[in-house]
């Protein structure tokens, strides 16, 4: 971050046109999304059949989009179809809230699916465009921001989540920062209130609660980072000597904190609220389970296997990882060799450089969990200080401010540079590229199977068998335009009542499962001949039903049960 002082603004160069400003974030923004189609393809190629990744969280994360589209106008968005009859639902994981508009109108899976795959590609422009924002609001030449982007949206660690949308969709933690930074009239030149933005600000806090709205797993951290942020600042004005600020920029800052705060009580409020009622919350919060997520200190040079470079070239140092997804950290060479140049050439000054660095090195021990010192200086006293933090159990995911600031370091080297190549500066563009390079993916994009034939004549409450596990996706998005009330559902914990539904169902169809189902008010069952073979429901049905009082329709690909 500049130093921040308060001077006057100086003329001439320093102030760029509107005009050019506005053409160069047009350009950022076309750009931003062709390289995004490019980088994550085949996500567009069939966006109506295919999926990313593979059949669980991407699933959810689309059914999320789509039933927040549906139910946001109801005044009972929390209240999902899934986990029927169970209150509050739409919360048993991570929200998407703040995606709901793109989820307005779904019609049916291949719908959402759409939806999902346009996010999936949008949440990679995004990243690239915020962090390109945020390199050139601290100074940095265009190159040198693209390289800023391209790293912070890019890393071979992203593709470790390639499966969590909630976790690909970042770029507003570096654009709210900027926003932030413009909107005070801070720049690496110093600290000109005379070029503050109020509505920048505003817009900063804003889009930070929007980032909240799409969960706490990212939007948590951002707001201690903001908080920071704040802090940091605070102080530089204090030290300035408190110089006057303009009201307008007050009152944004005042009403964006209060939205922001708003937003995080009334989604905490609800997240509490499922804590309560749900225990087996508690358990998947635990130190234990943050014990076992912790990446170990190899993470930092292991590339997850959806990586094109580097996938196989690791793949001795993920053996043992407990759970590679949240363990792989690699943020790619190139960066890290551009960020080690930028600290002995650079456009920031030794005292930036070096408070990036030990950014650098925080963040990269709070992503290593209870690997460092077994947590004792940094995760196991957050979890009882910060509120909320006992919520976080992935500390791996760290690693994104880590790679967000090593893409600020290398973005300062090539500025560097390419301020004194002078006409030969576009060789530098080989920089960015070969960090696009390293972020290539082998991400699988599988055909979703359609919804079974039966489920188009279901009304609801149905249940979909077998559900071995009681975390079912699949259901869920075949659910996707009508949104009947389904007994399976997904979430990061499993309730007691899906287990006990398990349980009881393994000898479906018999006159206890029968009479524990019309108990509970369930309707419909569906079988899919498909997703019973190789399990004892594919013999199940084709058991006559005479004298247990339901109707079976066989639909050929499944069987539909009527319980009246």
């Amino acid at each position: 971050m500049p130093a921040i002082v308060a001077s006057r603004p100086g003329t001439g160069a320093g102030r760029r046109p509107r005009r050019r400003r506005a053409a160069e974030l047009a350009v950022l923004g076309a750009a931003s999304v062709a390289l995004a189609v490019i980088m994550t393809w085949p996500a567009m190629a069939d966006p109506w059949r295919t999926i990313p990744g593979d059949f669980c969280d991407p699933l959810f994360s689309a059914w999320e989009i789509a039933w927040y589209g549906h139910a946001l106008l109801s005044g009972h968005p929390f209240d999902a179809n899934g986990y029927w009859p169970l209150p509050r639902t739409g919360v048993f994981s991570d929200t998407l809230l703040g995606l709901a508009p793109l989820g307005a109108g779904v019609a049916d899976m291949g719908d959402a699916l759409v939806r999902y795959n346009v996010a999936y590609v949008l949440a990679a422009a995004f990243n690239f465009a915020g962090a390109y924002v945020l390199a050139r609001q601290l100074g940095c030449g265009r190159i040198g921001a693209l390289v800023a982007g391209a790293a912070f949206a890019y890393t071979p660690w992203r593709l470790s989540h390639s499966v969590h949308l909630n976790i690909l969709i970042t770029g507003a933690i570096p654009l709210s920062i900027a926003l932030l930074l413009r909107g005070h009239g801070i720049g690496r030149a110093g600290w000109f209130a005379d070029r503050a933005r109020p509505w920048l600000a505003a817009a900063a806090w804003g889009l930070a609660a929007w980032q909240i709205s799409l969960g706490f797993a990212v939007g948590l951290p951002l707001l201690y980072v903001l908080m920071l942020v704040a802090g940091v600042c605070i102080l530089a004005w204090l030290r300035a000597g408190r110089p006057r600020l303009p009201r307008a920029l007050l009152m944004a800052d005042v009403a964006g904190g209060a939205v922001l705060a708003a937003v995080t009580l009334a989604l905490g409020s609800v997240f509490m609220q499922v804590a309560k009622e749900n225990p087996e919350v508690a358990d998947a919060r635990s130190e234990g389970f943050l014990r076992f997520l912790s990446p170990p200190l190899r993470g930092f040079l292991t590339a997850p296997e959806q990586s094109l470079p580097w996938g196989s070239l690791t793949s001795g140092a993920r053996t043992g990882f407990a759970w590679p997804i949240e363990m792989c950290l690699f943020p790619g060479l190139v960066v890290v060799l551009a960020a080690l140049a930028g600290l002995a050439v650079s456009v920031w000054s030794p005292r930036v450089r070096l408070a990036l660095l030990v950014a650098a090195a925080v963040t990269s021990v709070w992503a290593l969990g209870t690997t460092f010192l077994g947590g004792a200086v940094t995760w196991l006293p957050a979890r009882h200080l910060l509120p909320g933090f006992e919520a976080l159990r992935t500390p791996g995911r760290f690693i994104m401010y880590t790679v967000l600031i090593l893409g600020l370091l290398a973005a300062g080297a090539v500025t560097y540079l390419a301020r004194r190549a002078g006409r030969f500066r576009h060789v530098l563009l080989v920089v960015p590229l070969l960090v696009c390079a390293e972020g290539l993916p082998a991400v699988a994009h599988p055909e979703v199977p359609p919804p079974p034939s039966a489920l188009a004549r279901a009304a609801g409450p149905v249940l979909v068998l077998p559900d071995e596990v009681g975390q079912d996706e699949m259901s869920l998005i075949w659910s996707a335009g009508r949104f009947y009330p389904t007994v399976n559902g997904a979430g990061s914990f499993i309730p007691k009542m899906i287990t006990e539904v398990i349980k009881v169902t393994k000898a479906f169809p018999d006159p206890y499962a029968i009479a524990y189902l019309r108990h509970m008010g369930v309707k419909e069952v569906v079988v899919p001949r498909q997703r019973a073979r190789g399990t004892a429901f594919e013999l199940a049905v084709e058991r006559p039903v005479d004298g247990l009082g339901i109707e079976r329709v066989d639909m050929g690909d499944s069987v539909l049960y009527r319980l009246g």
